[in-house]
C-alpha cells in the first residue's frame, strides 16, 4: 500500500451530538465524509457538497453535528439539525446531507462522484477478494481533540457483497462487503477505498475508469466472535452460553452504489437543480 495522500485525509469530518461535544472533542459521535456531485451536465466545477455517513450515527447516535478543520489550524462546527440529513428509503445504513463551506476558509477535499465504484465498475475492474483497502477515521483513543486528525487503516477485501449481513437494530439485511480489517466504535462513517497497483493486470477495457483509488464504501461495523469461557483445563465450558464477545477482524462496508441512490433521491435532486439555476443565474447576470 503506497503512502495515503493527504487529500485523502481531508475529506474526513466528525460527527457530535452537540456543539459543544464538538467544540470540546468529545469521544463521541462517529466519522463521515464529503462528496462532491456534480452539475447536471456534467462540469466537475462548480460543484454540490455532500456530506455522507452512517444513518445509525445520525439516528442512534444522535450526531448530526458536523467538525471540519479550517485553514488556519482550527476547526469550524456546523450545527446541522437531524432533519437535515437524507437517509436511504430502503433502510441501508446511509445518511447524506447537503454542505455548505467556504473556500479559503475551510480546509477540505471532497471525493468526486466518479470515484464510487457501481456494480457494473466492480466488474470490469474484477474487484474481489485480496485487493487491498484502506479507510480514514476516528481512532477515538487519540482522534484530535483540538483539530480533525483522522487515522488509516489498512486491511484486503475478504468476501464481496453476495450475502447480506443482517443490521442489528435495523432488522434489514445490509448489502455488505466483507473486510479483513479492525475497526472500533468512531470508525462508524468511515470512507473505505480500494487501491488497485498500478501494474496489477486488470481486463481490456477498463483503463477508462482511471486508476483509483475508489470508493469502496462505508465502514457500518465490525462483525463480534464469540468464544467460550472455559474453566481452568482451558477444554470445559464454565457454562452453557458463556460467551466472550471478540473482534473478529472482519468489518461491513456498504457498497458504494447504495450512497448514488441517496443523492438520486428526488428531494435531494431537487435541492441542487434549484441551486444550480441560482447559480446559473448569477453567472447570467454577471
Amino acid at each position: 500500500m503506497p503512502r495515503i495522500p493527504d487529500k485523502h485525509l481531508e475529506c474526513v469530518i466528525y460527527l457530535y451530538p452537540s456543539v459543544d461535544d464538538a467544540q470540546r472533542g468529545e469521544s463521541v459521535g462517529g466519522t463521515g465524509f464529503l462528496v462532491a456531485v456534480h452539475f447536471s451536465d456534467g462540469r466537475e466545477r462548480p460543484f454540490f457538497l455532500h456530506a455522507v455517513t452512517n444513518s445509525h450515527v445520525i439516528r442512534e447516535g444522535h450526531s448530526p453535528v458536523v467538525r471540519i478543520n479550517t485553514a488556519d489550524r482550527k476547526t469550524d462546527v456546523l450545527n446541522l439539525p437531524a432533519n437535515a440529513w437524507f437517509h436511504h428509503p430502503d433502510g441501508d445504513d446511509i445518511a447524506v446531507a447537503p454542505i455548505a463551506l467556504t473556500h479559503g476558509y475551510h480546509k477540505y477535499t471532497a471525493i468526486s462522484q466518479t470515484l464510487l465504484l457501481t456494480r457494473e465498475s466492480v466488474e470490469g475492474l474484477q474487484i474481489g477478494p485480496g485487493d487491498e483497502v484502506f479507510f480514514l477515521g476516528r481512532f477515538i483513543s487519540h482522534e484530535g481533540r483540538q483539530r480533525n486528525l483522522p487515522t488509516a487503516r489498512f486491511g484486503e477485501i475478504a468476501m464481496m457483497p453476495s450475502e447480506p449481513i443482517r443490521h442489528p437494530t435495523r432488522g434489514i439485511n445490509q448489502e455488505s462487503y466483507l473486510v479483513e480489517a479492525r475497526s472500533l466504535s468512531g470508525y462508524s462513517g468511515s470512507p473505505v477505498f480500494v487501491h488497485i497497483p498500478p501494474l496489477t493486470p486488470r481486463p481490456q477495457g477498463s483503463a477508462h475508469l482511471g486508476a483509483g483509488p475508489f470508493l469502496l464504501g462505508i465502514d457500518w461495523c465490525h462483525l463480534p466472535d464469540y468464544q467460550p469461557v472455559l474453566e481452568r483445563d482451558q477444554k470445559t465450558p464454565v457454562a452453557e452460553r458463556w460467551y466472550v464477545q471478540q473482534n473478529s477482524g472482519m468489518i461491513g462496508v456498504v457498497p458504494s452504489w447504495k450512497i448514488a441512490e441517496v443523492f438520486d433521491l428526488n428531494e435531494l435532486a431537487e435541492l441542487r437543480w434549484a441551486q444550480e439555476e441560482r447559480w446559473q443565474s448569477e453567472q447570467d447576470r454577471g
